[in-house]
């Protein structure tokens, strides 16, 4: 009985330091907000049709690292909507290397071809790492 307290101390002692450790060095942001750290500095849809598939929309812009620091990875995320407000589904762009003060011209493609017409767009998520 001892050795199970012993042991669960010992872990639990070691996850609170590898916790911290990652809170330290920056791996996670748990109290951050990504999308004041990475601006959509300017965004614009394109909507094309297809025959045989449907539509589909390329969100297309500029988005500015104003953290202070480097990120191994970056992502935007944007909702679709079409003119009544339905949401038609998500367009992403990622990249790797984004340094701090970089500018990145992205291009965020929808990831389904809905029948009816794409309107409108807005930021969802922003993932930094």
């Amino acid at each position: 009985m001892k050795i199970r307290i012993k042991s669960c101390k010992i872990f639990a002692i070691i996850s609170i330091c590898l916790f911290a450790s990652f809170l330290m060095c920056g791996c996670f942001d748990l109290f951050g907000d990504d999308k004041e750290k990475l601006k959509i500095v300017s965004s614009s849809m394109k909507v094309t049709y297809t025959e045989y598939l449907g539509y589909t929309a390329e969100i297309t812009g500029v988005a500015k690292n104003t953290s202070g620091k480097s990120y191994s990875y970056a992502s935007v995320e944007f909702s679709v909507y079409d003119a009544t407000e339905n949401n038609l589904g998500t367009a992403i762009a990622n990249i790797n290397n984004l340094a701090s003060g970089d500018t990145w011209r992205f291009s965020a493609t929808l990831l389904a071809f809905p029948d009816t017409k794409p309107a409108t767009y807005k930021l969802a998520d922003v993932i930094l790492w």
